[in-house]
């Protein structure tokens, strides 16, 4: 027990990264987030985006877990459509192949969760690919999703982070040219 102890103590009181928010500065930020979904569920309206939940979940992902970095925008897009994939070939694959289709499905995921825990194949295998695959595969998912139009509401969310991440440093470099 002294190891968790330790750990939790020495994390408790090395410095922060990033120093938590005042409350004024939290409040913009809050007010920031509701332009960006607000901008985000209009503009998925505007083009015909029937299922927006896979983009804000790729949002959320890009956002929170990989800090927006670049680098790790293929591995995300291509887990996440992978992973999407593999959580929606739960309906056809039984009802095109019986109980073989069952099988093939659980072989599949199996061999997904082997790659992600060895860290093979990580541009397709990876944390991005397991959260649709979780998320894909909840029975409400399955039951009531537009499977193809999950596709397009993931890749619009893909785009809009894209968009949004390049013409964000776009502006910023705009405005360091003209302070400079």
């Amino acid at each position: 027990g002294g190891f968790m102890n330790q750990t939790v103590t020495d994390a408790a009181a090395s410095p922060a990264a990033k120093p938590p928010l005042t409350p004024g500065k939290g409040l913009i930020a809050l007010l920031a987030i509701i332009v960006l979904v607000a901008l985000y569920l209009w503009l998925a309206h505007s083009v015909g985006v029937a299922e927006v939940w896979p983009g804000m979940l790729f949002v959320l992902y890009w956002a929170a877990l990989e800090h927006v970095q670049m680098d790790r925008l293929v591995p995300s897009a291509v887990g996440a459509l992978c992973g999407l994939a593999l959580a929606f070939s739960l309906e056809p694959l039984p009802r095109l192949l019986g109980d073989m289709g069952w099988a093939v499905f659980l072989a599949l995921v199996l061999i997904a969760v082997y790659c992600h825990v060895m860290k093979w194949l990580t541009t397709v295998v990876n944390l991005a690919f397991m959260l649709y695959l979780t998320v894909g595969t909840i029975p409400v998912v399955q039951q009531h999703a537009d499977h193809k139009n999950a596709f397009g509401g993931l890749l619009f969310g893909i785009v809009f982070m894209v968009v949004l991440v390049v013409g964000g440093k776009w502006v910023a470099a705009k405005f360091a040219k003209r302070a400079a």
